[in-house]
């Protein structure tokens, strides 16, 4: 990057819409069913290898656990669960402040799909863990788990992955 007449870096528009384009792909991805399903078998394999008792309707795109109540209840895994609303707020802030910074084309990419991938599984864990709350503490605890501290536990790995790539630019700035 270079400094313009008035002193002030000039914006790395280039990069920015690379990492732009890679974003727009993933969630594009995301906003499919084959993502949606692919999401629900995995969070039901891992489910089952814990012990809990879920079966999955691929057609219905639904995870079913019987809990210890004895009721069963239906997870759908839609759009909402595919990690693409907290992976495009991410992407969104990450063009605008990170992109447009100095700093290599490589390194910010290579950092855009770490946090994309931290963002994935971030989400799957999110996913088992407010099945796992439902299962153990009953559907009331889901709830307050679900939409109360979910966008809370997401607002972490957003910031923790934002800060990496501020530092991963400014360390290569000093090198």
């Amino acid at each position: 990057m270079s400094l313009s007449s008035t002193g002030k870096e000039k914006p790395m528009f280039t990069h920015a819409l690379i990492q732009g384009l890679i974003a727009t792909a993933l969630a594009l991805f995301l906003a499919t069913r084959y993502s949606w399903n692919v999401t629900a078998k995995t969070v039901s394999t891992l489910l089952r290898l814990t012990g809990i008792d879920v079966s999955y309707v691929e057609d219905l795109l639904t995870m079913y656990v019987k809990l210890p109540e004895g009721i069963s209840i239906g997870f759908k895994v839609l759009i909402e669960c595919s990690g693409l609303v907290t992976i495009s707020v991410f992407a969104f802030i990450s063009v605008f402040t990170v992109g447009l910074l100095r700093g290599s084309a490589l390194v910010k990419i290579a950092w855009l799909l770490l946090s994309i991938g931290v963002g994935l599984t971030w989400n799957i864990s999110r996913l088992i863990l407010v099945v796992a709350v439902a299962y153990n503490f009953g559907f009331s605890a889901f709830r307050v788990v679900h939409y109360f501290l979910a966008p809370f536990i997401d607002f972490l790995w957003i910031v923790s992955m934002w800060a990496v790539g501020m530092s991963w630019l400014r360390r290569g700035e000093e090198l």
